[in-house]
């Protein structure tokens, strides 16, 4: 079990951010902790595509897949497996790799890939989320 305090940034409002860390089998490379939304609107995880390539993920023959955002534009992604550190559990993800997100949110936690894996609780009256 893991417990993280929300974040408030500057809007007063309440973000489910919590610290992850990226891994790429192939190149050996691993990030330092990047902060990640988790988001139960999400199908899938995501990614920035700009963490991808540092951490040398190789895009040129990957199919994009297809996503409609929350406000109904479409975007490209690129699927790939790499290793992700959450909850102080580690294990392999399948993350949608694109240069569509925002830039305060590189990464972000969804159905598949997160959710599947935790049981997750908002506690916002006690401002943490708990991750078991």
């Amino acid at each position: 079990m893991s417990k993280y305090p929300y974040f408030i940034p500057a809007s007063n409002v309440y973000k489910p951010w919590i610290p992850v860390i990226l891994g790429y089998k192939k190149t050996h490379r691993i990030t330092k902790p990047v902060t990640a939304l988790i988001d139960s609107g999400a199908d899938v995880c995501f990614c920035s595509k700009d963490i991808g390539i540092w951490l040398g993920v190789q895009f040129k023959n990957v199919k994009p897949v297809q996503f409609t955002a929350a406000n109904n534009t479409t975007f490209d992604s690129y699927p790939q497996k790499i290793n992700l550190d959450a909850g102080g559990t580690q294990y392999e993800c399948e993350f949608y790799f694109s240069e569509s997100l925002p830039r305060e949110t590189p990464i972000i936690l969804g159905q598949l890939g997160f959710f599947d894996r935790f049981k997750i609780a908002f506690d916002v009256k006690n401002k943490e989320i708990e991750i078991t």
